[in-house]
């Protein structure tokens, strides 16, 4: 049986002002029952954070990497086709191997590793290791991955390339960047990040030769020639497309949370690491904005979370043009949904928080319809 967001209740949170009643959403959204998938057959855990990566431009199938049996196994959520099989075991010594990684996606007929400062991938039947440097041979970090849902899409449906967001380290600078895998070369796309903003949010302490900094850094999502940029602590979104290379920025604002996280009380300077855990904890129960993601043709969506005083989730909508269409407060439906959510066949899944099962991955279909 579906739970359904009446029209009624969309009206009624949107009209909070006069001028809002011109954006009242022409969408509805409705829940599936819960459903679920038994991670255990394959030896995974359904409380354990994993990274996974559509196969397909249609979001029908995806690759899991299964940490357990270090493999990448398959796994459909449709309901007339759900079900996960073992796949590819992901070899870490000899020939071909891949060593640890962070997160992987998957680009045409290759599946692509990343750590902090490498990058694997199979050619003609061996691995390549791409280190990624500056100019003056010093390592950079690979950024722009959501560590909370662990879904990253990267990698292009329409050319041979990824996309990353480098870190300088030494600098603290960031650079976007396309990756081409027919020259195996780095192109430095130009692009304007806020530099301000995260200097305003990101906290740091030094703990003996390494330095502790909170999660500032900016997400990456690319869709067929465009790439698209946000934060997790405010609401921008900047959008380039790689066809033209202009770029232009928007704040979508909402009548129901914060446009951002409100700064840290401190960011440098701390007597300790209790104190700077402190701090940080404070400023990590505000408003969360999440990664974005394509639903169909006309759809782009994003959850942001209200960790504070109410405990909300919301879904935002935007057109093809980023143009904000519809806000809904899911957890007035549902109020027990986890952090991972992704698309999948036109549909939004998001994973059920209620009765958590080691082995039983519990999950919702959200339908978004017009009305």
């Amino acid at each position: 049986m579906k739970k359904l967001l009446f029209i009624g209740l969309i009206i009624s949170l949107w009209g909070c002002t006069e001028e809002k009643t011109s954006s009242v959403p022409s969408y509805q959204i409705s829940f599936s029952e819960e459903l679920s998938l038994d991670f255990g057959e394959v030896g995974m855990s359904s409380q354990v954070p994993f990274s996974i990566s559509t196969l397909n431009k249609n979001n029908e199938s995806f690759l899991v990497f299964n940490s357990f049996y270090r493999r990448l196994d398959t796994i459909f959520f449709s309901p007339n086709k759900k079900r996960i099989g073992p796949g590819l075991e992901i070899l870490e010594e000899g020939p071909g191997s891949i060593p640890d990684f962070y997160y992987f996606t998957n680009a045409k007929e290759r599946n692509v590793f990343l750590s902090g400062s490498s990058m694997f991938y199979s050619n003609a039947g061996d691995t390549k290791k791409i280190s990624i440097k500056d100019g003056n041979g010093s390592l950079n970090s690979i950024s722009g991955a959501n560590g909370k849902t662990r879904v990253f899409e990267f990698a292009s449906t329409v050319g041979d390339y990824i996309s990353l967001i480098f870190e300088n380290k030494a600098t603290g600078d960031f650079t976007l960047n396309t990756f081409n895998f027919d020259t195996e070369s780095f192109e430095e796309i130009p692009f304007q990040f806020d530099l301000n903003q995260m200097g305003k949010h990101k906290m740091s302490f030094q703990q003996g030769p390494a330095t502790v900094t909170n999660a500032v850094y900016p997400y990456l999502t690319v869709m067929d020639s465009t790439l698209v940029v946000s934060y997790p602590f405010f609401n921008k979104i900047s959008v380039i497309s790689l066809t033209d290379r202009k770029q232009f920025d928007v704040l979508p604002e909402s009548s129901m949370f914060k446009s951002h996280r409100d700064v840290p009380k401190k960011t440098n300077g701390f007597e300790n690491m209790a104190e700077y855990s402190e701090v940080g904890s404070e400023w990590n129960n505000g408003i969360y904005f999440g990664s974005i993601f394509r639903l169909n043709k006309n759809l782009i969506f994003r959850f942001v979370s209200d960790y504070s005083s109410t405990g909300h989730k919301y879904l935002e909508l935007f057109d093809n043009s980023f143009n904000k269409v519809g806000e809904f407060i899911m957890s007035a439906i549902e109020p027990n949904l986890s952090p991972l959510y992704l698309p999948v066949e036109g549909k939004i899944l998001i994973q059920s928080s209620k009765d958590p099962d080691e082995d039983i991955f519990k999950y919702y279909l959200i339908s978004v319809d017009p009305i």
